[in-house]
């Protein structure tokens, strides 16, 4: 991993708890699981295994100030990238990629009772591989193209609270920089800044 990358993005998370006041803030830290999916149509069909294309999972941490509902979260979350069928051929095959992801949101809660209400978030996040992300083309020779080490995108996300302990949430990321340094590749899916995931997580706070 290199540290030099999550230097700004540790920059801009202290910037946030600056923001927000410690004697009148709020910390709780929690676990937060989710799926990558295919569809953001919201259904019951939505969790269903066809329709998911990967996951994240790890801790998280949230700072709110009660009296306004305004404040931030970090996660540090394990994440896979599973690529679906049509993108492994038999001239062009693509690694299932697996990284740590560190999102850093602001975050808005309103509170509809005591045990229902909603939030909104949106921030930054840095991807870090871990292994795999790989490219091979295979012609008269086999050309292979590894995945940059290092990722940086927007995220946004809103969804609603329940019991106080929970968050359910759709949530989307979109990549600021490209995941392969050889300008050859040319294709929209693994090369240009467009690689956008919708996914469906959930947070449990302690």
């Amino acid at each position: 991993m290199k540290t030099k990358h999550l230097l700004p993005i540790l920059g801009l998370f202290s910037l946030l708890l600056i923001s927000i006041e410690p004697a009148t803030s709020q910390v709780r830290f929690g676990v937060r699981g989710g799926f990558d999916v295919i569809s953001k149509k919201i259904d019951l069909n939505i969790l269903k295994v066809e329709n998911r294309l990967g996951y994240q999972l790890g801790p998280t941490v949230e700072f709110i100030i009660p009296a306004s509902g305004f404040g931030a979260d970090i996660s540090v979350l394990y994440g896979r990238k599973e690529y679906e069928p049509y993108h492994k051929n038999d001239d062009i095959t693509i690694s299932d990629y697996d990284y740590i992801s560190v999102p850093i949101n602001i975050k808005k809660r309103f509170g509809l009772s005591s045990f229902l209400g909603i939030f909104i978030t949106g921030g930054v996040y840095g991807n870090v591989k871990v292994s795999g992300g790989e490219i091979k083309h295979i012609s008269d020779v086999i050309d292979e193209y590894k995945a940059k080490d290092f990722a940086l995108g927007l995220n946004a996300g809103a969804g609603v609270s329940l019991l106080k302990h929970f968050d359910i949430g759709m949530y989307f990321r979109g990549d600021l920089t490209k995941r392969y340094g050889d300008e050859h590749i040319n294709d929209d899916v693994f090369q240009n800044k467009k690689n956008q995931t919708w996914s469906v997580a959930l947070n449990y706070y302690f």
